[in-house]
């Protein structure tokens, strides 16, 4: 299993649940996903995620995990995320962690942010619906290989 997958549909709730069950980072880094998934939940209800940019970072924290899991999907289509620009998704990060694991949550989440708001990386994101899917995966794959 991959860290970055292609998503299908618009859906939010199923695209984060495509994300998890689809990223071996995730899948095979957390053992009880549908509490991941609740964490997620519990964590978009109080605000979305998406951060604007054609990006979301979605987490949660659950008791028992001994590191940071992320996973990526892409969707070309674009989710509907209600991000803070109201544009669709197209890159759907999802973070598992451990409260007790904060400070490496924090500098993931960190190293996230500086590679989604560089300029150049910008100009990947917006070009993203002119290319297939293996193309997008190679372009990004230097920016993400640490997801593995």
């Amino acid at each position: 299993m991959s860290s970055i997958i292609l998503l299908e549909g618009n859906d939010k709730r199923k695209a984060i649940c495509q994300v998890v069950a689809g990223c071996g980072s995730l899948a095979g880094g957390v053992r009880d996903t549908a509490r991941l998934l609740r964490a997620v939940s519990r964590r978009e209800r109080i605000e979305t995620t998406g951060i604007g940019h054609g990006v979301a970072i979605a987490h949660g924290k659950i008791l028992g995990l001994d590191a940071v899991h992320v996973g990526l999907g892409v969707s070309k289509e674009g989710i509907d995320y209600q991000a803070v620009d109201g544009k669709p998704v197209h890159l759907l990060f999802v973070i598992a962690s451990s409260p007790c694991l904060q400070v490496s949550y924090l500098q993931i989440l960190g190293r996230l942010l500086g590679i989604v708001r560089n300029p150049s990386y910008r100009v990947v994101l917006d070009n993203f619906q002119n290319v297939d899917f293996p193309a997008f995966c190679e372009k990004v794959e230097k920016d993400f290989i640490w997801l593995t």
